[in-house]
């Protein structure tokens, strides 16, 4: 299974692990590196909204809660709710 979460990174299930796997060009033509490997998907999703968060540039509080409210929900969009995981 491939999920593509954005252009360039993805997370790829293998027999033993889920990767997170980033678009590199090399030599003229595009491959996927392997970056990080987790035991669950939802532990590869979860690394991937989080690095998100983390990175964005918003330099307020209000501007913080705005941000992860829409990273939240665009990540809710993309998951079907019969297969979104709960705590």
């Amino acid at each position: 299974m491939n999920v593509l979460i954005h252009s360039d990174i993805r997370i790829k299930g293998t027999k033993r692990a889920w990767e997170l796997q980033k678009r590199r060009t090399h030599e003229g033509g595009q491959t996927w590196e392997t970056y990080r490997w987790f035991t669950s998907f939802s532990s590869a999703l979860e690394d991937v909204v989080h690095s998100e968060i983390r990175t964005h540039p918003a330099a307020t509080l209000s501007e913080a809660i705005e941000a992860v409210s829409v990273i939240v929900q665009r990540y809710e969009q993309l998951i079907p709710s019969e297969y979104r995981i709960s705590k």
